[in-house]
Parts: structure tokens; C-alpha cells; sequence
């Protein structure tokens, strides 16, 4: 398919920079880090490389900064030009919700690594473009990691183990005290120096909890808020597992949300759908339910799902928000690229 020789030239220059990295190191003889998948192989197992992929919350892109710019998809944040080492670009949203760790100022000239939610639905567009929940702008002075830990203490991509002490200063995003639970929140780690052991251990100065997602202070766009930066919807095929498909137009919602047509896309992907006229809700297999204007999407048992935007029935035809494919049916791919809608489950491309 055309659209998949597009696809391999831009994910060539994003997917291989896409890496859960232990950050900024004081002193490279003291202290270890992973910048890179291949050196996570030297540490530990091929067999183990799957696992450690899928169970970071975290990705990240370290680059120098080149350019500092607006960016009008969304008020008071900032589009931050980066370059790696291998000359690959992306572009790193600072919004009004981004924590920039210990306060640093960020600068043309400055190496910052930028970190998003590994599960967060990208645009395939180049310059890669990334919404940053953490900024760290490196330092010669002190390491930071950014991780989801475990009870034990331990980062999700298992780099490092931290050891609490009385002088350990734990805060919230907001600079309050903190006084709950560590264990499986996200955490930006400040330290000075950690051992050579594996994994690494260290003494934090500084742990930030940050907030997590159902806190109001939370307000992290998805892949359709910043589609719409990238053309009229309504013209775009529908790709469905490599097949372009008949279907009603995709349209933008008035919050930026890239809406898409449920039925034949669905359809498309293998399932029975049923429609319920006395209830306004729909049924996907025998496992996923929704209900029209009702941001509460059903997966067999389990707690309903809120994706931001509700169902909505236009011209006798229901829409869903572009995410439901990912976040709800589970597909491995739903996204925008140029003049396609994409949705399948093949290779992950984000």
C-alpha cells in the first residue's frame, strides 16, 4: 500500500528515537545509564526486551533545543525544536500542565529530554510531535529519572531502585508535601550520584509525585487535538487493516476532536454491530457497549472507560472519538497521517 512507503520514511526518522532512557548523567564513570535500546540488551536478555517496552509508562526524546515557538492548538504552551545526536528532530510540547523539573529554565541551546506517555496515540507527521507530562533540561549537577515505580521501589523499565532517607524531600507536582504512597506512581527523581550494581541504586535529594490523570489539574490533549493541525478530516480516506474502505466522512468536533464513523470501521475490523433504539446505545461483539452523548464506554467487565468526548449521532450514523479504536477496542494503531485515517491491528506504530 502507498500509504505504508510514507509511513517507513517518517517512522524511520521517530520510532528508533523513541526510548525509555535513564536521564542525564553527572558523571559517566559513576553513575549508569541506558541511553538507548542496545545498551538495555547488554544489560539484560534479548528475551526480556518485549516485557520492558510494554510495561514502561514513559517514552522520551533528548535533544538540543533550536527553536522556541508558540503554539496556537493550545493556549499558553510553547512548541520546543529539538535535534538528537543522529540529527533527528522532533518537536516537544511544553503546555501549561507540563512539569519542567527543579524549575529550570528551558533555552535555545539547551539538551532536554522531553517525556509522554508511552500509550498515548501519536500523529504521523514529521518532525515527530510530542506533548510533554515531564521536561528535564540536563545539568551537570544532579540526575533526574522519570518513572513509574513499584512497591519495591523499583522504575518500570527496572534501572533503578530508590532508598529512602530522612532527608529525602517528597513533594506533589504542586510543591506541596506529600505524605501518601509511592509505589506505582509516576515519579521524577532527583539524585546525585547511584551505584554501578543492577540495578543501579540511589539515595534520592527530591521526589516529585505527579498528578495523575482523573486530577483536574491533568488536561493532556490527545493524538485528535493536535490533528487538527494537520488538514480537513472530511476529506481523508479510511484505511481499515490495510484496505481503503466506503465509509461517512470523518468530521472535527468544536474541542478539536478528530470523530469518525463507528459502524463501518468496526465492521471493517471483523465485528458485529448492533444498534439498541430504545436505549440510544450500540453493541460491538459481545463485549463493548456505548451510549450515545454518554462518555462512558463499556469493555466486558471491566470500569468504563471515559475518552473526553461522548459518542455523537449525526445523520442516523454514530461517531466516536478516533481514540476509541485504541483506547476501548484495543486495536495496536488509530491515527492520522496525512491524507489517511488509519486504523489496524498490525505492527504498533507509535
Amino acid at each position: 500500500m502507498k500509504y505504508k512507503k510514507v509511513l517507513t520514511g517518517v517512522l524511520s526518522a521517530t520510532i528508533l528515537t523513541v526510548t525509555a532512557l535513564t536521564a542525564l548523567a553527572v558523571s559517566p564513570e559513576d553513575l549508569r545509564t541506558a541511553k538507548d535500546v542496545n545498551q538495555i540488551k547488554d544489560i539484560l536478555p534479548i528475551s526480556a526486551e518485549t516485557s520492558i517496552v510494554k510495561q514502561n509508562y514513559f517514552n522520551s526524546f533528548t535533544g538540543k533545543v533550536l527553536e522556541i515557538s508558540g503554539y496556537d492548538s493550545m493556549k499558553g504552551s510553547k512548541m520546543v525544536l529539538t535535534e538528537n545526536e543522529n540529527g533527528e528532530r522532533a518537536n516537544i510540547i511544553v503546555s501549561e500542565n507540563t512539569y519542567v523539573a527543579n524549575n529550570a529554565v528551558i533555552t535555545v541551546g539547551a539538551t532536554i529530554t522531553g517525556y509522554f506517555e508511552a500509550n498515548m496515540p501519536m500523529i504521523m507527521i514529521y518532525p515527530a510531535q510530542y506533548v510533554a507530562e515531564v521536561v528535564v533540561v540536563k545539568s551537570e549537577e544532579i540526575n533526574v529519572k522519570v518513572a513509574v515505580f513499584d512497591k519495591d521501589l523499583l522504575s518500570d523499565d527496572n534501572d533503578l531502585k530508590l532508598n529512602i532517607s530522612d532527608k529525602t524531600e517528597i513533594i506533589s507536582q504542586d510543591g506541596k508535601p506529600y505524605e501518601g504512597e509511592l509505589a506505582n506512581r509516576k515519579l521524577v527523581v532527583s539524585y546525585s550520584f547511584s551505584t554501578k550494581s543492577i540495578p543501579a541504586q540511589t539515595t534520592p535529594a527530591k521526589i516529585v509525585v505527579l498528578f495523575e490523570k482523573a486530577d483536574s489539574l491533568i488536561d493532556q490533549p490527545t493524538e485528535e487535538v493536535t490533528a487538527t493541525a494537520i488538514g480537513d478530516v472530511s476529506n481523508m480516506e479510511m484505511i481499515v487493516n490495510n484496505t481503503k474502505i466506503d465509509a461517512p466522512k470523518a468530521y472535527t468536533n468544536e474541542q478539536g476532536t478528530v470523530m469518525v464513523p463507528l459502524r463501518a470501521i468496526a465492521e471493517a475490523l471483523g465485528f458485529e454491530v448492533s444498534w439498541n433504539n430504545e436505549l440510544s446505545s450500540i453493541m460491538i461483539g459481545k463485549d463493548i457497549s456505548l451510549t450515545i452523548n454518554k462518555d462512558h464506554y463499556i469493555y466486558s467487565k471491566t470500569d468504563p472507560i471515559h475518552l473526553g468526548t461522548a459518542p455523537a449521532l449525526v445523520e442516523g450514523r454514530t461517531f466516536v472519538p478516533l481514540s476509541f479504536f485504541r483506547k476501548v477496542m484495543g486495536m495496536n494503531n488509530a491515527y492520522v497521517f496525512e491524507a489517511q485515517i488509519v486504523v489496524d491491528d498490525g505492527e504498533l506504530m507509535n
